[in-house]
């Protein structure tokens, strides 16, 4: 059961709560109709804890900027601003600031008694659980809390959480080209000016490193041992794309030895680099469970191989489960064919798929793992080829949606692109891996 703080006039609770329930099933929802109030419980709270609607709030603040303040505050696990009459540059500046979710009252068909989803267990004769939000201690204030500082009335730039965005990625099944899309969108982010970390929590046999072409990763227990005072950067390996690696363990009967503090390392590495990307295992071990907890976006990746979409319905479902937003949630379909058209229902009906956004990557030739296993990733995501442009088109869209979308020529290029693909050669796919 997932918790969700809820602000608004005691009027409106009902509809909010009805609102919560359409975005997760069997929620506890807690309300509360002061703004300090909800930015001090959310401040103390553990990171992705809670997920936070802004409803109809009081004068002095308006609703998008202390939503924006929630965000910048980096602790909820998803932000929802609920109004009526919502614009297009409303959703854009809301966007911007890394809200999660718009939902305008005036597009519900439903009343409001009505909208609650089935996870309620008023579809058996009992009231939803809701509770009030615990007050604030007598001795507590405001005062620690960041200042609502943001001016998002109107159209702005670049305003979006401190942290940068974490992408997870995973799969379920192995074979589908995880690693190599984790790495290829590392390599990706950096040469578009972002400084990127990326985290290879497959701690007992992931090499990521290799395909970036370093002889080990940084071993992340160094981080336990000494690197609550060291900057993070230091404690990774830099390869020559100007990604910076940490991970795996350097022996593999260690890798428990890093679950009790990865929840902090990832928010660490989150505050001093501008995007985190994250490999994990096949398996959900307890650092892939963390590191789903703190995405951004966690990105599924399938193939088009059977079985393809039950493993990542498996793997969506447990993500759900463990408090991840639906809206969180993408997948990319990689070694896709340029020459079909993407079947967008598979999946739909599945638990944690139901809008998952789909992203196609085309298939990049017979020579990738040649380059992968020399270390040659940075000729593998040179753009003019359908691999290498298709997920640069993923990943630029993924961080639209962040509201971090890199001011270059390419990524924006990247970002217009559509998924058409190219019609492919005698010797296409040779051409493509070089």
């Amino acid at each position: 059961m997932s918790e969700w703080l809820v602000l608004c006039s005691d009027t409106e609770f009902d509809r909010m709560r009805g609102v919560v329930a359409n975005m997760d099933e069997s929620p506890l929802v807690y309300w509360t109709d002061s703004q300090n109030e909800l930015r001090e419980r959310v401040a103390a709270s553990r990171p992705g804890e809670l997920g936070v609607l802004v409803g109809v709030v009081g004068a002095g603040v308006s609703d998008i900027n202390l939503a924006a303040a929630v965000v910048a505050d980096g602790r909820a696990r998803f932000v929802a601003l609920v109004k009526s009459g919502v614009t297009g540059s409303f959703r854009s500046r809301a966007s911007r600031a890394g809200v999660d979710l718009v939902v305008d009252l005036d597009e519900v068909e439903e009343e409001p008694e009505h909208v609650l989803a089935s996870g309620w267990t008023q579809a058996r004769g009992e009231e939803p659980p809701s509770e009030p939000m615990v007050a604030a201690s007598a001795g507590s204030s405001v005062q620690d809390v960041p200042e609502l500082a943001l001016d998002l009335e109107e159209p702005f730039e670049g305003i979006a959480s401190s942290q940068a965005p974490v992408l997870v990625f995973c799969s379920g099944r192995g074979g589908v080209g995880k690693t190599m899309l984790a790495v290829c969108t590392a390599v990706i982010a950096s040469r578009w000016g972002m400084r990127t970390c990326l985290l290879d929590l497959d701690l007992s046999c992931g090499n990521a490193y290799a395909a970036l072409g370093l002889r080990e990763g940084a071993d992340p227990t160094s981080y336990g041992e000494s690197g609550a005072t060291t900057p993070i950067v230091q404690l990774c390996q830099m390869s020559a794309s100007g990604v910076s690696v940490m991970g795996p363990c350097a022996r593999p009967e260690m890798a428990e030895l890093v679950f009790p503090y990865l929840g902090d390392l990832i928010e660490r590495v989150s505050k001093e680099f501008e995007l985190v990307v994250v490999d994990t295992s096949t398996t959900f071990t307890d650092a892939v469970a963390h590191a789903v907890q703190h995405a951004d976006r966690l990105v599924i990746v399938t193939d088009s191989r059977e079985g393809a979409i039950s493993s990542a319905a498996r793997t969506s479902g447990l993500a759900v489960r463990l408090g991840v937003a639906r809206t969180r949630i993408a997948r990319i379909e990689n070694r896709a064919n340029p020459r079909f058209k993407p079947d967008l229902s598979a999946g739909r009906a599945e638990v944690g798929l139901e809008a998952a956004r789909v992203y196609r990557v085309f298939e990049g030739g017979r020579g990738v793992g040649e380059l992968l296993g020399e270390g040659r990733v940075d000729e593998l995501c040179e753009p003019g080829f359908a691999f290498a442009d298709s997920l640069s088109s993923a990943v630029a869209k993924l961080l639209a949606e962040l509201g971090r979308l890199p001011d270059c020529a390419e990524a924006r290029s990247a970002y217009e692109q559509t998924d058409e693909g190219r019609r492919s050669s005698l010797f296409g796919l040779r051409r493509e891996a070089r």
